[in-house]
């Protein structure tokens, strides 16, 4: 039997979040029909990035996706849920980076990539679940928040 383990020295979204302010916001809900929660989410969200004076605005890029899937089970015990955060930005692969530095020249081919990106999965009951999916929200929000404080030290003070 053999046991592979591998390690990376620093997180691959380190030092991506560093510069910015603004994001473009985009809530989806998977699962579960139920506007008026999702409001109250999508709210509560707005304020907590609110508080870090990261606003969110209707430009195309970075954008914050998060995601939301839901399996409520009223017949079983246990029901999950899923909460995915995600930050998309320009980009340009690696090989033309380096390319157009030779070269001198500014490349055209800025794609979109993750830059960021984080997840929670978790399993309650179905009288809980509304609880538990906020707690995983705020838990990804300060994921994030601390991240965001790593890449962009001085926004501390």
């Amino acid at each position: 039997m053999s046991l592979t383990i591998l390690s990376a020295k620093d997180r691959w979204y380190s030092g991506n979040l560093k510069g910015i302010e603004n994001l473009n916001f985009e809530f989806s809900l998977k699962g579960l029909d139920d506007d008026v929660w999702e409001n109250r989410v999508v709210s509560f969200i707005e304020l907590r990035f609110l508080e870090y004076d990261i606003r969110m605005v209707k430009d195309y890029l970075p954008k914050l996706v998060v995601e939301v899937h839901i399996i409520d089970s009223k017949i079983e015990k246990v029901s999950s849920f899923l909460v995915i955060f995600s930050i998309y930005d320009f980009s340009i692969p690696e090989s033309i980076y380096y390319e157009s530095i030779a070269n001198g020249t500014i490349s055209k081919k800025v794609m979109t990539s993750k830059i960021f990106s984080h997840e929670i999965m978790g399993k309650t009951s179905s009288n809980n679940l509304y609880r538990d999916v906020e707690k995983a929200i705020n838990k990804e929000i300060s994921f994030f928040i601390d991240q965001w404080y790593r890449d962009n030290p001085f926004k501390q003070f």
